[in-house]
């Protein structure tokens, strides 16, 4: 498996991949319905393909690749001189666990190093214990929750100096 950034190409599977992790990750927190626009304002096709396209040092999306095939994505950027954040970070079903999250963590935690980054931010759904857990293993620590904007739930924002 390798980390690189995210081409025109990769876009379809970049939505297939964020849209489930999403869903997967909100589904006993909100209601379907809510999740469902949610995901689809999120990760629609024509949002990411510009996203990935307009793409540069301090904004952008990372993808893994095993075996010729995209197996997770994440997307990140700077969101002020010193702080990175990380927006979105997604793995198949198929390769959770596997090393794919950490490495695109990795990748764009250098990322927002180069970029002067000193602090990172991550985000998760509250009562996403999953995705808490991975933040929490690799340093993140909890400081404080706000109501989530698409769905009714809130989002627990994590830091960690870098």
């Amino acid at each position: 498996m390798f980390v690189r950034t995210a081409r025109a190409a990769d876009v379809s599977s970049i939505a297939h991949i964020c849209a489930e992790g999403w869903r997967d990750a909100a589904g006993d927190i909100a209601p379907a319905d809510e999740v469902d626009s949610a995901v689809e304002t999120r990760f629609a096709e024509s949002r990411l393909r510009r996203e990935v396209q307009t793409a540069d040092d301090m904004h952008g999306w990372v993808v893994a690749v095993e075996d010729g095939e995209v197996v997770a994505a994440g997307g990140g950027g700077m969101t002020g001189e010193r702080r990175g954040e990380v927006f979105s970070l997604h793995a198949h079903p198929d390769v959770r666990g596997s090393g794919a999250g950490t490495a695109l963590l990795r990748t764009m935690t250098a990322q927002h190093v180069v970029s002067g980054a000193r602090e990172q931010w991550a985000s998760c759904l509250d009562g996403d214990e999953h995705t808490l857990s991975f933040y929490q293993s690799r340093g993140f620590e909890v400081a404080d929750s706000t109501p989530h904007d698409e769905i009714p739930a809130e989002s627990v924002r994590l830091v960690r100096r870098i």
